[in-house]
């Protein structure tokens, strides 16, 4: 009898939901086969904004205990979730508070203000990043004003998923992929920037080694075994950790190519060996993040489905359950209802009553105010399709390219109307999938860490049903 295919277990963890997927290589490419999956969300407490990763954390763990319980046997388990949030430790492991949430109100305006104090072009120049409010450094820069003796009791910075990884194995580390998108680290002399760190009074000392390339951090605990069964000899994977450099890791885009990942943001980039520190580049539009074999993407990255998500759970709450299914077929039929709202808007940058926003900027900008949340999702799709269409002509621009086709991958490769619109307005070929992009690349990455860089590839996917 032949002997069962390795099995890699991938925790993809999005800003809204988070699933577990078991992928096995088959001939041709990967069997990916769903686990468990669970929606989450930020909680208000204090006037803050915090994520329950103790309740991530558990449900993991009993993915673990059922994968054991079925007799699943995973070679290895990788982590990857969005970027920039973090835990603090203190010097025996223990969290200060729960990671707050990228969206939490006191990080508002410190973009502006950090800039004010470095350069804006300076700051570029060293980190690549796009100017925002919610980078791990304007985050540290808003917890050491509310509270100026927090970093000398701080041991250790733990990105979302090292601060996992670390619960699994014991092991504190992180990797390029989610150190590019900090506005800490170098991207030059690759490594954490210092002299930036000690400007503004954050120590360098409290952040983790950084890896670069896919590898092996340890293994499962001996307590973490023992609680959900599963093997100590089950390899904990790092490498490719940020969520967007899972999904871009999947795709090779040629010279005159692009790739949108379409989920709660839209990050449409190219690929590139170096970043190109130019000065056509609008620190406020685009950056550079890494890659995890070290190249770098220059990005646009534009709100994307989170406003839609956000008018979606306020629908659910008046009026019951509304699939996506329902919800792109209605907005297909109001496809003629002409209104745009414009992603970028600061009024859909934090949570509340979604639809309520939308409407009062479409009376802020004299357009028609959608009655239904159909003509509502066609306005947002609208509005969508033309940031895309922008962020394509400026790349195209920046890079001295000419984009003609752009690969979507993530959910919204599967939003038959947002890739039609947004062919439309920009003029180009639009190429649809792997929805499932993420949780691949994470697959792959543990592969390829296990294969210690033997190089072996697995181009394609075939997906089992749940």
């Amino acid at each position: 009898m032949s002997a069962q295919p390795q099995a890699h277990l991938a925790f993809d963890l999005g800003a809204t939901s988070w699933r577990a997927v078991l992928g096995r290589p088959v001939p041709g490419g990967v069997s990916m086969r769903e686990l468990g999956r669970e929606r989450h969300h930020p909680r208000e407490c204090g006037g803050g904004l915090f994520w329950d990763i103790e309740g991530i954390f558990h449900g993991m763990k009993k993915v673990m205990r059922d994968a054991a319980s079925q007799g699943i046997v995973p070679s290895s388990i990788g982590i990857d979730s969005w970027s920039v949030d973090y835990g603090l430790l203190d010097g025996r492991g223990r969290l200060f508070e729960q990671p707050r949430c990228y969206r939490d109100p006191r990080n508002l305006g410190m973009a502006e203000r950090i800039a004010s104090i470095v350069g804006q072009r300076e700051l570029f120049d060293r980190t690549g990043l796009i100017q925002e409010d919610i980078t791990t450094l304007c985050q540290l820069a808003a917890a050491r004003e509310a509270d100026p003796g927090l970093f000398r009791a701080a041991s250790t910075l733990l990105f979302i998923p090292d601060l996992l990884r670390f619960r699994l194995c014991g092991k504190k580390a992180t990797d390029f992929t989610l150190a590019s998108t900090s506005q800490m680290y170098h991207l030059q002399k690759r490594c954490w920037d210092r002299e930036l760190l000690q400007r503004l009074g954050i120590p360098c000392s409290i952040l983790p080694e950084v890896r670069t390339g896919d590898s092996i951090l340890g293994t499962l605990s001996p307590e973490i075994s023992e609680e959900t069964g599963l093997s100590g000899d089950t390899r904990i994977a790092i490498g490719t950790s940020h969520d967007t450099a899972a999904a871009f890791s999947t795709q090779r885009p040629g010279e005159d190519e692009a790739v949108l990942s379409s989920g709660t943001w839209s990050m449409l980039g190219i690929r590139m060996e170096r970043p190109l520190f130019l000065e056509s580049i609008d620190p406020k539009r685009f950056g550079y993040e890494g890659n995890p074999d070290g190249s770098v993407r220059l990005l646009c990255n534009i709100p994307g489905m989170w406003i839609l998500e956000q008018c979606r759970d306020s629908w659910q709450k008046e009026r019951g359950e509304l699939s996506w299914e329902t919800l792109i077929e209605g907005a297909e039929c109001a496809d003629a209802f002409s209104v745009r709202v414009n992603p970028y808007d600061p009024a859909f940058a934090m949570t509340g009553n979604m639809p309520d926003e939308i409407r009062k900027y479409c009376l802020r900008t004299g357009q028609k105010e959608p009655r239904t949340p159909f003509e509502t999702a066609c306005a947002v799709f609208a509005g969508l399709a033309d940031a895309y269409a922008l962020a394509v002509e400026e790349l195209g621009s920046i890079s001295g390219r000419q984009i003609r086709r752009v690969h979507v991958i993530g959910g919204g490769s599967r939003n038959l109307l947002l890739n039609r619109l947004f062919e439309q307005r920009a003029g180009i070929d639009v190429v649809r999938g792997p929805a499932e992009a993420t949780a691949l690349g994470n697959i792959r990455a543990q592969m390829r860490a296990l294969a210690a860089g033997g190089g072996r590839d697995y181009p394609t996917i075939n997906e089992e049903a749940p």
